[in-house]
């Protein structure tokens, strides 16, 4: 392989979701990520495969403006951000420029959340990843389901049971409610499953993450973390 074409694969690999495999057994064009927008439009169930408290949250840096469809500084996981579940949220909600030079440059960051399901229809584990609005909203929605269901069973839980989820009425955001089909035998396996959230989460290179802060629009990131300081060589050491 011609060094080009090394070049040109290593700059695909880099737009590509790590983990490799992580889509194997599901059909062609359906990914672990839910597609919010489509999929969800009418609503969709699924069982639900974990309670708020074990949500993977992570950061994210971006910013553009969406009325006009610009982009300030192209999404990309913060990487001060936990690789697993069951993270202290305070230890990882201010920005923290040691750990993550989009931190240092001050791009703004956002909290997501990605929320294990199993689909009915693909018969496997998908992942719903959603803004922090959104998942304020949806676990307004479990807790009010849980609770009501408690008072006919005390130790019901929806982790296991089947749900509901759909754009809101405004289409603003999503919803969470009860579905009434049969929960698979095959969901039980996926409920305390070790989900790969660090490969989901696409956590980059540093150089790539340079690089991203390099195209960014001036005006949204201080690009002046990114100026690497000269290196002075001995004149007796050059090759010439």
């Amino acid at each position: 392989m011609s060094i080009r074409d090394q070049l040109k694969k290593r700059e695909e690999e880099r737009s590509t979701p790590k983990g490799n495999g992580i889509n194997e057994g599901l059909p062609e064009g359906v990914t672990r990520y839910v597609r919010l927008g489509s999929e969800l439009k009418d609503g969709r169930q699924f069982v639900m495969l974990a309670d708020p408290d074990s949500w993977y949250f992570y950061f994210c840096h971006e910013d553009g403006d969406f009325g006009t469809r610009t982009t300030f500084v192209k999404k990309h996981t913060c990487l001060h951000s936990p690789k697993e579940t069951g993270a202290n949220l305070d230890a990882y909600k201010k920005p923290n420029g040691g750990a993550c030079i989009s931190c240092k440059a001050k791009a703004k960051r956002k909290l997501y959340f990605m929320i294990p399901v199993f689909d009915l229809e693909y018969n496997t584990w998908r992942v719903l990843d959603v803004k922090e609005f959104h998942a304020t909203n949806l676990i307004g929605d479990y807790d009010k389901l849980e609770k009501a269901a408690k008072k006919f069973n005390k130790d019901y839980s929806l982790v296991g049971d089947v749900i509901t989820i759909a754009k809101t009425s405004d289409g603003k955001s999503y919803s969470l409610e009860s579905g009434d089909a049969e929960v698979p035998a095959e969901a039980a396996q996926f409920i305390g499953f070790a989900f790969p959230y660090e490969e989901l989460a696409n956590f980059r290179e540093l150089d790539d993450i340079i690089a991203l802060l390099n195209e960014a629009d001036p005006d949204h990131v201080d690009k002046s973390v990114l100026d690497e300081p000269a290196v002075d060589i001995p004149d007796d050491s050059l090759p010439f």
